[in-house]
Formats: structure tokens, sequence, C-alpha cells
């Protein structure tokens, strides 16, 4: 070869045919796989490729695992699951599993060992794990696959939190997280505004008489956004588009009509309100949007004729005044005292995981095991005993200790707001999962661990000295 021309450099021979070698296996076994199970084979691709943009960033799968929860919720897409081998993994599962396989791969590539977490939130969620495995180690053998598939949803998935954390250290990941469900809670209110229109109601009607058009759990993840929207975007710069779609939000939780989300939304507000250093001003600041927006929409359901919208809402609201006398309010009072009766044969240890909760129904004189207690906290105890539920609440305190702590001392003033919406968002998920179910749907169930896990990294982030962040 003569002239300017460049060789081309070709791989040594050995390495070409080693990884061409390894290919053909993975190809005939991926095909024989295909021809036996093809949905393990679908999978095992779908896998590989969500695991390659997971070493990128493993956030996409965090926000990719939270639209498909909140967004799917009318559909139960949560509950949709592959089934290998009689074992059903559905997208919690596949998150887990992804997560933790994406974070060993990158730990082999950079060599790196993670440290032992010794930091009091962390073993008091070591020590909930720990006793998990001992509530399903006592369980397994009264309700055998009944207690695995409650231990996944209300200890394992806890892992997350473990996962969630070097996933979302990145500021641009948690970004990404953000946008997530700001466009979750945008979809979610709009379908609201969409059943409204059209009289598409969310169950029956109320204890109150009045008709529903977004359940308590698509309420909740509006919530989110609506938190994170005033935290992150409102404390920078007030756009004309962001209060527009605060507004959307502030409506969309309100023809939900979900109390316990009123509740758990206006006590996260004057939790993250009176916990700034400039309470007073900050509260002006928040009531007056908040306030030009509910007469927006009053003004608009009037103009459209949708007047009856506005009224149930205010009759819903009024409900609170009649709280003792409410049929939601007396069932759920009933059906816990049962619960409770129940409970004292061992309060400590609870009844075991998979343990079905039967009680007399006094309205149709019979047995029913199909009603859920609706409190998260009480259905923990009724499974794993009073220690369980010592131990997630324990866990949610440090949180929530650990965030306040930080949006209060940190010397990075653009993280304060931050942190009190997180500290907010705490606080409406743990009222609401004191009057929902929270902790055995799979559309909320990662909601408190994925949270937390981003409060414990901004706190961190919040606490290092403004020199050492911009490093």
């Amino acid at each position: 070869m003569t002239g300017n021309a460049q060789a081309t450099r070709l791989p040594a021979a050995g390495r070409v045919s080693r990884w061409w070698i390894l290919a053909l296996l993975f190809a005939l076994a991926l095909g024989v796989v295909a021809t036996v199970q093809p949905v393990i084979a679908v999978l095992v691709v779908g896998g590989a490729i969500l695991l390659i943009f997971a070493l990128r960033d493993l956030s996409l799968l965090i926000a990719a695992t939270l639209l498909f929860n909140m967004i799917g919720e009318p559909y139960h897409l949560a509950l949709q699951s592959i089934s290998i081998g009689g074992l059903n993994l559905y997208a919690n599962d596949l998150l887990l599993i992804l997560l933790a396989l994406a974070l060993l791969l990158r730990g082999l590539r950079d060599r790196v060992v993670p440290a032992l977490p010794k930091d009091p939130v962390s073993i008091a969620l070591i020590l909930f794990l720990g006793y998990g495995l001992f509530s399903l180690a006592r369980s397994m053998p009264l309700f055998g696959s009944a207690a695995v598939t409650m231990f996944r949803v209300r200890f394992l998935y806890a892992v997350l939190f473990f996962l969630a954390i070097p996933a979302l250290a990145d500021p641009r990941s948690r970004r990404r997280l953000l946008i997530a469900i700001l466009i979750a809670a945008a979809w979610i209110s709009l379908l609201g505004f969409y059943n409204a229109a059209t009289g598409s109601f969310v169950g029956g009607r109320t204890s109150s008489h009045t008709y529903r058009y977004l359940s308590s759990l698509q309420a909740l993840a509006i919530y989110f956004g609506l938190s994170l929207l005033i935290g992150v975007v409102w404390s920078q710069r007030r756009t004309i588009a962001s209060l527009l779609l605060g507004g959307i939000y502030v409506g969309g939780i309100l023809i939900s009509q979900a109390r316990s989300i009123w509740v758990g939304a206006i006590a996260g507000m004057l939790v993250a309100v009176f916990g700034s250093s400039n309470w007073k001003r900050n509260l002006v600041r928040l009531a007056l949007p908040v306030g030009v927006v509910l007469l927006v929409f009053v003004l608009i359901g009037s103009m459209t004729g949708r007047v009856d919208i506005a009224e149930g809402i205010v009759t819903r609201a009024t409900s609170f005044t009649t709280a003792p006398e409410d049929l939601t309010t007396v069932w759920r009072l009933y059906v816990w005292s049962e619960a409770l009766n129940q409970l004292q044969v061992n309060p400590l240890f609870g009844l075991g995981l998979g343990h079905p909760f039967v009680y007399l129904d006094p309205l149709q004189d019979t047995w029913d095991d199909s009603r859920q207690l609706h409190n998260t906290y009480l259905d923990l105890a009724f499974s794993s005993g009073a220690i369980a539920t010592a131990l997630f609440v324990l866990f949610q305190a440090l949180v929530f200790a650990r965030t306040m702590r930080a949006a209060r001392r940190t010397r990075r003033r653009e993280l304060s707001p931050v942190l009190l919406a997180l500290a907010a968002s705490q606080v409406c998920l743990g009222l609401t999962a004191f009057a929902n179910v929270v902790g055995d749907s799979m559309v909320a169930t990662i909601d408190v661990w994925i949270l937390s896990a981003v409060s414990i990294v901004v706190a961190r982030e919040a606490m290092e000295e403004p020199e050492a962040a911009e490093r």
C-alpha cells in the first residue's frame, strides 16, 4: 500500500473470536429460551436494553416506573405481571431487580465496594427488613405463598430506599424524576377534568352523597406534583405557565373529593410554611396564589354550568363537621376496632403475613374476608405486630427529622424550599396512609421508599459546604 492511505488496525484475532463465541452462545441460548418460553426471552432482551440505559442514568428506571404506576392507576397497569415459573413479577419487582443489577455492574466496572450504612435512618430500615424476614419465617409454615406475597409488598420493596440513593445522587437525575412527577400530576389532573366534563365517576357515591372524579391515590400523585412545583419551581420563579400548572393541580385535588388527601395536603403545607425561617411571608406567598386558583376554579365552574361540581366539593368539605355520623368514618372505626380485637391474640408479633382479615359485616349479617382495613399502619400491625409498625414509624420519623433539620440549617438557600416540599410530601403521604390502602397498593407502595431516598440525598447535599458542593 502506497501514498497517504492509512491502514485500518484490526483487533487481535483471539479477542474477536472470543467475543464472537460469547455472542453466538448468548444468541443460541436466547433462541432456545424463546422456543420454550417466549415471555422470558422478551424479558431478557427488554431487561438488557433497560440495563444499558440504566448504566448511563439509573433515575430513568425510577421515573419510568413511577409514571407507569401513577398514570396507569385507572387501568390497573401496576397489577399487570409477567409470570415466570409461577412467580408473578410486577413493575415494582422489575425496578428492584434492574436497579440492583445496574448498581452491581456499575460497582464491578468502577471497582467500588459500597460502605456499610451507619446513619440512624439506614439502621432503622435494616432493623425493619430484618424483622420482616423473621415475620416471613414465622408465617411461611402457616400461610405459604400468601406470606411471601405480603412480605414482598410490605417489606422487600424497602430495599428500594438503599438502591435509589446512589441512583439519585446526581442533581440532573433528580431533575428528570421531578419532570416525570410533574407530567404524571398534570396528566391525572386533566383526566379528572375530562371525567368531570363527561360525568364519568370513580366508584359509587361518597358517604356525603357526592361523586368523585379521581381516586385517592391519583389525588396523592397530584399533590406530590403540586408540592414539588411550589418548592422547586415557584421558589425560584413564578411564570404564568407554572401558576397555570399549579391551578390545574389544585383543581384536580379538589374534584377528587378525597378527604384524606385534603387533610394531608393542608397539614403538609402548614408544616412546610411554619418550618421555614420566614413563615409569615411564606404563608402569604402561598395563600395568595392558592386563593386566586380557588376563585378562578369556582368562576369557571359557574360559567360552564357545572355548578354541581363546586357544590359537591363544598358538601364534601362540610362533611368534616359531621364526621362522627359519617358512614365512611363509622365503618372504618368499626373495622379497625374488629382488627384490634383480633390482634390482641398476639399484639407484638401479629397474626402472620398472609393471615386474612375476616369480620362479621353487621349490614349483611355475613362473614366477610374481602375488605381492606384502609390503614397502612394497622395493616402492618395486624400481620407483623406492633414491632413492625414501630420500626416503620421510626424510619419515617427519622427521615422527616433529617429533612427538616437540613432545611433549617443549610447554607444553600436554594435547597431549603426543596427540602420543605419533600417534608410536606412526607406528611401528606403519612396521613393518607393512615386512612387509605397505600402499603398494600402496587401503585403507591414504593412511594414512601423513593420519597425517603430523595429526601435523604437532598438533605446530605444541603448540609455540604457551598464550596464543596460547587467542586
